[in-house]
């Protein structure tokens, strides 16, 4: 009976080939037919064969993949790697589109994420989009958000989309502002823009009456044709609040700034003048952080309080210090060890954890000068969720 059934299908399978009649073939192959798992060279399998039917995308049948099939040949994380064209890690993802190659210097795009990056009219990152078309990264910062130049202000165009065009806009009558007296427009060289710009914001008076002077106002730090208020230094020293001078040019100097009433600085008693030897500066800093007083009262004492903690001038608090930020031990407790810990990284009087970014000239510069994977108004060193971003990110 057996060989007699055999005998049966052997004919039905003449029958069937000899008048065209087949399976239907999935896949991309070449073979015959069947719907076995064998792994021959010809037959009826679905699995890694030349000549079988089957799902499969390959040269001759097959079910997986066999001769199609990516083989690693090592990581793609280098500049060799992530430059030869090659998917070495069988990612699906070549070259620069593998994110393993981010930090790869062919890889490395300068970032267009600051005012300056986002109204040069360049398209700084190479992505096919320029400026304010960078809605992620440019769209909150003044040069979209805001009308930012005095060329802006007296173009003839609503360039920020709020219905007023140049000077008819609240924005045309900050501080710093020279092509507009109010509503009324003014008639200026532009050759001469960045003069006067700078002659407004350095004068000591706060010209749009919002109490806030020259670059101590952001309309003067934000303004690129404002040249006087990048880079200054922060008068928060002991040393620079002592001095006479004006150092950050916000209209007040040493303990009229407030900035010079902050926890840490020994010089200043509120408004008043303290007269303390240079020679002294750590050790009366140190007391002030370690009294356990909220001097400046602003509900944080001693090394909670950023005006201790990141002070040159302190050296009582854990991880506040060359030595410290490079012992490899956990001085404070938070997880967080050495350069590692944001009091390390983020204070700008330590020198070991490398480059920071935290002026305004490295957080518009489109560089990751700290190396931490975001450049400009990306990093939080330059733009925190909480606290005064830097200028080139207003």
């Amino acid at each position: 009976m057996k060989s007699t059934n055999t005998a049966i299908l052997m004919f039905l399978f003449g029958l069937a080939s000899a008048s065209g009649i087949g399976c239907r073939d999935e896949g991309d192959d070449n073979g015959g037919g069947g719907s076995g798992n064998s792994s021959n060279d010809g037959g009826n399998g679905a699995g890694t064969n030349d000549g079988g039917n089957g799902a499969g995308t390959n040269d001759g049948g097959g079910g997986s993949t066999n001769n199609g099939m990516c083989t690693p040949s090592g990581a793609e994380d280098t500049d060799e790697t992530c430059d030869d064209g090659i998917d070495n890690d069988c990612d699906t993802f070549t070259d620069c589109d593998d994110f393993n190659c981010s930090q790869a210097s062919s890889c490395i795009k300068p970032a267009e994420a600051s005012n300056a990056a986002c109204s040069d009219g360049a398209d700084n990152d190479e992505d096919g989009l320029t400026d304010c078309q960078e809605e992620e990264e440019c769209g909150d910062l003044a040069a979209c958000a805001r009308e930012l130049s005095n060329a802006k202000w007296s173009d003839g165009m609503d360039n920020d989309g709020d219905g007023d065009a140049d000077c008819e806009d609240t924005d045309c009558q900050l501080e710093g502002i020279v092509v507009c007296d109010g509503t009324t427009p003014v008639d200026v060289d532009p050759a001469d823009y960045e003069m006067m710009a700078n002659d407004v914001c350095t004068n000591g008076v706060s010209d749009d009456t919002n109490m806030f002077v020259d670059c101590g106002d952001n309309a003067c730090l934000i303004n690129p044709d404002v040249t006087d208020c990048k880079n200054l230094p922060r008068e928060d020293t002991n040393e620079l609040c002592s001095n006479g001078t004006d150092d950050d040019l916000d209209g007040v100097s040493d303990c009229q700034d407030p900035v010079c009433r902050r926890e840490g600085i020994a010089v200043c008693d509120g408004t008043t003048p303290v007269d303390v030897d240079p020679a002294d500066y750590e050790t009366a800093s140190n007391a002030r952080c370690s009294n356990g007083t909220d001097e400046d009262d602003n509900g944080f004492a001693d090394c909670a309080d950023f005006g201790c903690s990141k002070s040159q001038d302190v050296t009582v608090c854990p991880e506040a210090s060359d030595e410290q930020c490079s012992d490899g031990i956990d001085n404070n407790a938070n997880n967080f060890t050495d350069c590692e810990d944001f009091s390390c990284s983020q204070n700008p009087f330590i020198t070991v954890c490398g480059d920071l970014e935290n002026t305004a000239a490295k957080c518009s510069d489109g560089v990751d000068n700290d190396g931490n994977g975001f450049a400009d108004c990306n990093d939080f060193s330059c733009k925190p969720m909480n606290g005064t971003p830097s200028p080139a990110c207003l």
